[in-house]
């Protein structure tokens, strides 16, 4: 499932079938997701949602 999210930079798609983990950063409302790409590597991303909010996210689609 694919959600749009914010970063830095504005709106990204992230895949949601492939992210492992995610959590809040610590004393922010910033999420950082961890999830592994099509060439099997891990990468983290930051993005402004709330941990909440994803879940939101997740729940209405």
């Amino acid at each position: 499932m694919w959600l749009k999210l914010h970063d830095n930079n504005g709106s990204i798609f992230i895949n949601m079938d492939n992210v492992m983990h995610f959590q809040r950063v610590e004393g922010q409302r910033r999420t950082t997701l961890t999830f592994v790409t099509n060439s099997g590597s891990c990468v983290t991303h930051q993005v402004q949602e709330s941990p909440d909010e994803i879940m939101e996210m997740l729940w209405e689609e």
